[in-house]
């Protein structure tokens, strides 16, 4: 990360701002926002692939993710900041040092919330101490992920690897059908995903042999 901060103030205004993407997240007033396992239903029409959260105040997923962004991405970035062999990066945590566990206790309390709205996300196994994993987790339920997808994609990152039999089956799928991913799904996703093509092929074949 030296490379990269000049000084403790370049660092310090990187973590400020990262949650605006160097001015590019807003578009005309919108945020740019993909949630891929909406993009995959809508596009397919399969079903039981995305989460589709409610969200507090009825607000829409684009807008309630921008602003999670806004109040707590900082935070999880100054937590990373604070374990840098960087010196540069750890002077830039310690700014924020204070602030995280309250942070912490607001991330927590966002998702007790939503949960309340969305009763499957009580099934989500985020380590609640952790602010990085657990800022995550927030996002992964702005981006409408399932409940097993945000919790497979802790795994990763907790594990430092991926599951590549589950990236296989994707690449399959994609070859043979030309669906896109963008993510990688938990293997129960990807069972759903494969039932459901099956049982499309089946019926194609009925409906020829007629």
């Amino acid at each position: 990360m030296s490379e990269k901060y000049a000084s403790v103030q370049a660092a310090v205004k990187y973590m400020e701002n990262a949650y605006d993407r160097g001015g590019k997240y807003l578009v005309d007033g919108r945020p740019r926002y993909t949630a891929h396992a909406v993009r995959m239903e809508d596009e397919t029409g399969l079903k039981g692939i995305a989460g589709r959260y409610k969200f507090i105040n009825g607000q829409e997923p684009a807008f309630a993710e921008y602003g999670y962004r806004k109040r707590f991405l900082k935070y999880a970035i100054a937590a990373t900041f604070l374990k840098s062999e960087d010196p540069i990066a750890r002077q830039a945590g310690e700014t924020l040092k204070d602030q995280i566990p309250g942070a912490l206790k607001d991330l927590n309390h966002e998702i007790d919330e939503l949960t309340k709205l969305n009763p499957e996300l009580k099934g989500l196994n985020n380590d609640k101490r952790n602010l990085v994993e657990t800022y995550r987790t927030l996002i992964g339920i702005t981006s409408q992920y399932n409940v097993d997808d945000i919790n497979a994609y802790l795994h990763n990152m907790r594990t430092g690897s991926k599951n590549f039999a589950v990236l296989d089956r994707a690449e399959k799928i994609k070859k043979a059908t030309g669906i896109r991913f963008g993510w990688q799904p938990s293997a129960k996703t990807m069972d759903k995903i494969e039932q459901q093509l099956a049982a499309r092929q089946i019926a194609l074949q009925k409906a020829k042999s007629r």
